[in-house]
Parts: C-alpha cells; structure tokens; sequence
C-alpha cells in the first residue's frame, strides 16, 4: 500500500471514516436539518450535507471489491484462519471494550450471559453492523471473486440498471404515486442483487479494474451533475414525505436518505480515482494520506468511544458557545477532533503487537 496508484484507495478510506463519524452526530450533525424549519434555507443545505454523506459505509464495501474480487480464490483453510476468524475475533475484543466501557459507566450491569445474548443478536457498538456484514462477505468471498471476474462489461452496466430500478427508481415512484400505501409486491424484488454485500463490493471492482481509465472531466462533471440531481431529488422526497406525515423524526426523515446512494458513491469513487491520476502530489502529503488511510479502521472502531465521553462531547459547547460558530460547522469540526483522536491513537496502539492485529 505504499505506491502512488494506492493513494485513491487510502484518500477513499479516509472520506468514508470522517463521515461515519458525521453519520453518528445525531442533531449535532447528521439530523440538524431536522431542527429547522422545512421552508428554511438551512434545513436544505443541512438535509442535502446528510443524504450525501451515507456514501460512507457502502464506499468501505466498495474499496474491498476493488481489492479483494479481482484475486484468485484463496484455500477456504486460509479464509477462514486468516480472514474470516480474524475478523470475528476483532469483532468480539471490540465488543467487549465498549461492553466494559457501559459497565463502568453504570448503564450495564456485568453479565456473561447479557454480553453474550447482545452480541449475538445485535451489537455493543450501533455502528458494529458494518462488522457483522463485513464477516458474512469474507465468508462468500471466494464465490463473489468467481462472479464479478465472470461477468463482461454489459453485464455490471445491466446490473447497475437493474439496482437502479430496483433500489432508487421504484422506491421514489410508489412513494409519488401511492405516499407509502402500496409497495412492490415482496415477490416481485431482485434483492440478492439489491444486497449491499453484493452490490457494492461488484461495483468497487468493476470501476477499479474495469473502466479506471474511463474517466475524464467532462465525464467525471456529468457524473457529479447526475450525483446533485439525485441527492436533491432525495431532498425533495424527504420533504414532501415530511410534510405530508407533519413529522420529521429519524423514522421519516431517513426514509430517502440511501435511495441514490449508489451514484455518490460511484462519483466520489471515480473522483479519488482521476485527482490521483492527474493531480500532483507532495510526497509529504502522500505520505500523510498513506498513513491517515492506514489507520481508517482503527478510527471507525474508536470514535463511538470517543464521542460517548462526557468530556469530549463538551467540545460542541466550546465551538458553538464559547467560540459562537455555527452550528453545523461545529459539528464538522466536532467530527475532525474525534477522527483526529482516532487516528492518534490507532499509530499509538499499532506499536503494540497484538493491538495492532486487532485494530488493523
């Protein structure tokens, strides 16, 4: 991972980690549109901030495609050894950090059984389902490297088409047509082809090892011009639904939030890709994004952490009190101190030997 064809992939990681964080701020961030008024100019700018940053958990998803899918299939011995029980084992520490974490807090009394019953059916952390779709994913790793290098170009571009109609298109036209009353009959839905450990993982391969080379600026400005279209058109259905309901709680406002989260995702992907390619970089600031990246992971895992201490939560106060900045841009940089605490802390713990296996 230390070539510069590699820092697309690093300067990708570093996007998703910085706005998973975003995506757990709540009405600090993420659902601060929510507290405006629908008519308001903030409520759109706030709204539009938090449809485009769902891109990050399924952007993760996409990096391992274009790594991982164009391999040949390695021995289901070393996949599970090396793959698959060391992600249930990092899963597992993880867990039982944040378990102890409550614990200590006083929000969870110290129970074997307790632990064990929550970690099977649901998760210590909210942001942990990413690990528990992460394992299943490895598990089918060697039947998903068979099935993207076997499909030719029209066959990702019918696949693309057929999620689009499937997950973006339908959902808006029953929405318009029937407010929620009537939806596609369960039988009549290609959901294995709709399921984000499929899709996204064949998209990541297909746009790194298929058409890499595709990508110019006039290309690249249609494909963002596409993205904002989407990420209004999301806007506007979170606004009629909520106007509509007279609610516009996390149940109803989310509701359109993923619904052309595909097409950021390719743009932002795509993006990484041609600034690398055509944009000078100081090898200081390769280095810099070599290592951010690097420790992206660790990030992911520790800032729930983070921001569950009392005392780092008094930074929101500092910037929008005390320093009396906007609320949004508190929250943004509320976000860069957690992920820089992240990252601090994950080349900090990266020393340690059997830390690093755990956080990396």
């Amino acid at each position: 991972m230390n070539s510069r064809k590699q820092l697309d992939i690093e300067l990708m990681r570093i996007l998703a980690a910085f706005f998973v964080i975003f995506n757990h701020t709540g009405n600090n961030g993420y659902f601060l549109f929510s507290l405006y008024p629908m008519q308001s100019f903030p409520f759109w700018i706030y709204l539009f901030l938090s449809i485009f940053c769902t891109f990050s958990v399924p952007l993760f998803f996409m990096i391992t495609g274009a790594l991982m899918l164009n391999r040949e299939p390695e021995p289901l011995k070393d996949l599970w050894k090396h793959r698959v029980l060391k992600m249930v084992l990092i899963l597992l520490f993880w867990s039982l950090l944040y378990y102890f974490a409550s614990v200590c807090r006083g929000t969870q009394k110290f129970s074997v059984k307790g632990f064990a019953a929550v970690f099977y059916d649901s998760s210590w952390n909210y942001s942990f389902w990413y690990l528990y779709a992460y394992i299943p994913l490895l598990i089918s790793l060697p039947l998903l490297q068979k099935f993207a290098k076997g499909l030719s170009n029209k066959d990702y571009i019918y696949m693309i088409a057929l999620f689009f109609t499937f997950s973006s298109l339908l959902p808006t036209m029953q929405y318009l047509l029937w407010q929620d009353q009537h939806n596609l009959n369960e039988n009549f839905r290609l959901g294995w082809i709709c399921t984000g450990t499929l899709f996204y993982p064949c998209l990541g391969y297909f746009l790194q090892h298929r058409v890499k080379d595709y990508w110019n600026k006039k290309r690249l400005a249609i494909l963002w011009a596409v993205n904002i279209a989407a990420i209004l058109l999301a806007c506007c259905m979170t606004y009629l639904k909520a106007n509509a309901t007279g609610v516009c709680d996390e149940v109803n406002s989310e509701a359109f939030h993923s619904t052309f989260v595909a097409v950021n995702c390719a743009s932002i992907f795509a993006s990484c890709q041609y600034f690398v390619r055509h944009v000078k970089i100081n090898e200081r600031i390769q280095r810099m994004i070599l290592s951010v990246g690097g420790c992206s992971f660790g990030i992911y895992l520790l800032h729930v952490l983070f921001m569950e201490i009392p005392g780092i939560k008094k930074l929101l106060d500092v910037f929008r009190d005390q320093w009396n900045w906007n609320d949004m841009v508190s929250g943004l940089l509320y976000c860069a101190c957690i992920f820089l605490m992240g990252y601090l802390t994950t080349l900090l713990l990266k020393r340690i030997p059997i830390m690093k296996k755990l956080i990396s």
